[in-house]
């Protein structure tokens, strides 16, 4: 699923050199390719200053036939002038940084920057203006400004951005695709932050650079720019969007995992949330919600396993290329969270704010014929139950029946409210406060559904079907049900 993983790890061994002398041939896949993606030619003034090249690498297509041996997985880069500083070997990640020093002389020079894996390889030619041909600065300013095409590179014409919530912004700026930009302080084009070489989509954000490349955007469109107040981060967010809504972009490789369906913008990508992915916040058309999941824009499709309508909060089973969307009721306009776990090929549609419970062990034990306790561990919840029947167990079966948190009863069946550890959120203790707890007999096993909040407004709502495990403390195993 990731080739480019793979290929770091058996690529032929990466040779660069900063002449004209050709690399010695290496056995290597098909269609391997090395791409320049910054400038062939940069200009510094004598001042010098840091510089980042980038650059994208494939390896090809592995065939059956191909030899590979001793790749080391990196670049070699190297140059004849003594006056840039470059590394020798860098890795296969996209990007190579260097410094040019002052140039004292009163003459311009130049010099090459030579990268080369097996016969494939790119020059980057670095000018730098003698002394006294340095141009006087252009006017300045005080704090970040934005140039490029959008201003013709004129640090006079700089979109100024003003300070606003621990970040520098510039609202409403048009920006096509073609349009290029860097951020600089003081009016000094020394003193600037550019990218990496990444095109910059909407709404996510990126590592700020010093010397960095030209930044660009995916889309046309007016953004609220910002650079974060440590200068090492920026945002192209859509006109209105703050920071704190950006996503993180993708690493090289990783698969692009998003929720189709009929809310508002039609799709939203999925983020990691430990052991789920979730999108937030999404807002259906209509009072039936439909979707299916998606990754890397239809290259895999899940959907329903059935074309059932189901309720909010419920676990909706999903296979590859069912074709049925996944349909719950909803309220239209109303904000939901869509939660996803590809290891259980199920989704939920949860009221915003609340996380699906998905108990990753249950286990119990009997004390007496009426004294039992549960343990029950989720994704980030611990919850031990430590109850009275009320009535006498027949091997060490529990009962089945409605057992309480608070004094209203049904024949006894009540939870011991001296316990300290009811409940653990990331680890923390929390008292139960009110609920219930009703246990079904099913073969094999339980049904157990728990209602309950605990004296921090934790709410646990969830419904468990399967065996019980043995807990590690003395006392008797629970027995499952036929």
């Amino acid at each position: 699923m990731k080739k480019l993983l793979y290929l770091l790890m058996v690529l032929p061994l990466l040779l660069v050199a900063c002449d004209d002398k050709e690399p010695t041939p290496q056995p290597k896949p098909e269609k391997a390719s090395l791409t320049l993606t910054s400038d062939e030619v940069v200009e510094f003034d004598a001042e010098g200053g840091e510089g980042i090249i980038t650059f994208t690498y494939d390896g090809g297509t592995i065939t059956g036939n191909d030899s590979l041996t001793g790749s080391t997985g990196q670049l070699e880069v190297s140059c004849d002038a003594e006056w840039i500083d470059v590394p020798s070997n860098v890795d296969l990640l996209g990007t190579i940084q260097y410094t040019v020093a002052k140039n004292e002389t009163a003459d311009a020079r130049e010099a090459k920057i030579v990268a080369s894996i097996d016969d494939l390889s790119f020059k980057v030619t670095v000018k730098q203006a003698a002394a006294s041909d340095t141009p006087e600065p252009e006017p300045s300013f005080e704090g970040w400004g934005i140039i490029g095409t959008i201003n013709d590179w004129k640090i006079g014409e700089a979109i100024l951005m003003e300070e606003a919530n621990g970040y520098y912004v510039a609202k409403g700026v048009a920006l096509s695709i073609d349009d290029k930009f860097k951020f600089i302080k003081d009016g000094d084009n020394a003193l600037n932050r550019g990218g990496n070489g990444q095109v910059a989509e909407p709404n996510y954000f990126y590592k700020a650079q010093s010397w960095g490349s030209d930044i660009y955007v995916s889309e046309a469109g007016r953004y609220d720019i910002y650079l974060n107040k440590t200068e090492d981060t920026y945002y192209i967010m859509s006109e209105g969007k703050s920071p704190a809504e950006a996503l993180e972009p993708l690493a090289p490789g990783e698969d692009l995992w998003e929720v189709y369906g009929n809310f508002e913008g039609e799709k939203m990508r999925l983020t990691t949330d430990r052991k789920y992915m979730v999108a937030k916040g999404v807002k259906f058309s209509s009072t039936v919600a439909e979707f299916d999941i998606r990754v890397n824009e239809g290259e895999k499709v899940f959907g329903a396993n059935s074309d059932a309508v189901n309720e909010v909060e419920e676990q909706i089973l999903l296979s590859e290329a069912s074709g049925i969307k996944a349909k719950a009721n909803v309220e239209a306009g109303v904000a939901y969270d869509i939660y996803y776990r590809s290891d259980m090929s199920s989704a939920w549609l949860m009221p915003e704010g609340m996380k699906p419970l998905v108990w990753e062990e249950v286990t119990g034990v009997a004390f007496s014929a009426t004294n039992f306790a549960l343990s029950l561990i989720a994704d980030g919840i611990e919850l031990f139950l430590d109850f009275n029947c009320g009535v006498n167990a027949v091997d060490s079966i529990i009962p089945e029946g409605t057992y309480y948190v608070n004094n209203e009863n049904d024949g006894g069946f009540n939870f011991n409210f001296e316990n300290e550890y009811d409940m653990r959120i990331d680890g923390v203790k929390t008292k139960l406060k009110d609920g219930t707890m009703v246990i079904k007999h099913i073969s094999g096993g339980y049904d157990i559904t728990i209602d309950m909040e605990s004296i921090h407004n934790h709410k646990v709502n969830v419904h468990y079907a399967g065996p019980v495990g043995e807990v590690n403390m003395m006392g008797r195993p629970i027995t499952n049900p036929e």
